[in-house]
């Protein structure tokens, strides 16, 4: 499996990052694949996100990105006002979101692209993510900014509500306690990255203890 992301999938991620460089659009890299390659290199991570917020010029941008992929085998799956999901050579889905207009941080400029979201934005999304849906690589990715970034808790979750209701630590606090800790065989973990099941349960206790106080 990982040979496939060494081998294919993140080559094709590369051409694709190179590509979109060129159609100089405000769009950044966000979510996993930001995390993992541009950051921490913990987990293989399939798709490229990338947002803008609320700009009006969104799907102008998505008629240039479209334009500019042409030379790749290109299926449009999705595409409305605010969201268009594309697949490339029938491997690489690309999303491309024109987000809330409320965004932590400053966009950090990386070698994998020009353009890349911060930990602490990632961070506020992805505790948004992880009311709305029951995905492990949520609960791994909070973890990992978690214990590799200094958080300030009540920015982020200031952060959080500026984007979603009704979203508060007690809640966000009671979905880490919760996660079965099995799910973490669902990863694709980056070899030697995988943390041992006592210590990642006592990672999430402390950012849970941290959330709360």
């Amino acid at each position: 499996m990982n040979s496939y992301y060494k081998n294919t999938l993140y080559p094709l991620q590369d051409k694709a990052l190179k590509v979109i460089e060129t159609s100089k659009t405000p769009f950044y890299l966000t979510g996993g694949t930001a995390l993992s390659r541009c950051y921490f290199h913990f987990r293989y991570s399939e798709d490229l996100d990338f947002f803008v917020n609320n700009d009006s010029k969104f799907p102008n941008y998505i008629q240039e990105i479209v334009k500019v992929l042409s030379k790749f085998n290109l299926e449009t799956k999705i595409k409305t006002d605010t969201y268009c999901s594309i697949f490339i050579e029938n491997k690489l889905k690309i999303d491309f979101i024109n987000d809330v207009a409320s965004r932590y941080g400053k966009i950090v400029k990386q070698k994998l692209f020009s353009q890349v979201d911060n930990p602490e934005n990632i961070l506020s999304n992805k505790i948004s993510a992880l009311i709305s849906r029951d995905e492990p690589k949520d609960v791994v990715d909070i973890w990992i900014i978690a214990t590799n970034k200094k958080i300030d808790w009540k920015e982020i979750f200031l952060s959080t509500r500026s984007k979603a209701v009704g979203i508060f630590p007690p809640l966000v606090a009671e979905k880490l306690e919760t996660f079965p800790i099995g799910l973490l065989e669902r990863i694709n973990w980056v070899e030697g990255k995988k943390p041992k099941k006592e210590v990642f349960v006592k990672d999430i206790q402390k950012i849970i203890s941290e959330i709360l106080q």
